[in-house]
């Protein structure tokens, strides 16, 4: 496990000249990306480790200064790239809350059993996120909210749903 990375932020642009980079959370819990002393910063088969000199939110964006970026072509240089940290450093999520990474690749199931596909990607709305299930050339669109999702289990790997009226 401590070999394994989640990006946190994608980074869309430069704010300032002073070299500071906006960047989108792709996480709820902002706290991954506040208070942290470094991180990677990764595109493509570029890795780079970078010393955070401070994150501030700023309405939806995230504000990044980092060490040794001291102006807006060097800011510019960093997006496009996410940024990643070792998921064992993910703030721990309070019980029947998941991170994206640890669904993306569950099976699903409906109540009586029938495998409707693997999740393949989640689709942020308004009102909830939209798991998009898919099995060979199928593709379901399931709402991920309480009355639908009934159980989730990382150790058997599969989701099970409960299908309204009409999602087939």
């Amino acid at each position: 496990m401590e070999d394994e990375w989640v990006a946190i932020c994608r980074l869309v642009r430069p704010h300032g000249v002073r070299g500071e980079v906006k960047g989108v959370s792709l996480t709820d819990v902002v706290e991954n990306l506040l208070g942290r002393e470094w991180i990677y910063w990764v595109q493509g088969s570029i890795r780079r480790r970078l010393e955070i000199e401070f994150a501030r939110l700023q309405g939806l964006f995230i504000v990044f200064k980092f060490r040794g970026v001291e102006d807006r072509e060097a800011a510019q240089e960093l997006v496009g790239g996410h940024l990643e940290i070792p998921v064992n450093e993910l703030v721990p999520l309070p019980p029947g809350e998941f991170y994206w990474y640890q669904l993306l690749g569950l099976d699903v199931y409906t109540l009586e059993g029938e495998h409707l596909g693997v999740l393949e990607e989640i689709m942020e709305t308004a009102g909830h996120d939209v798991y998009v299930v898919r099995k060979g050339n199928e593709e379901i669109l399931i709402p991920a909210v309480r009355e639908v999702v009934r159980q989730v289990s990382l150790e058997e790997g599969r989701i099970v749903v409960s299908l309204l009226e009409g999602l087939r």
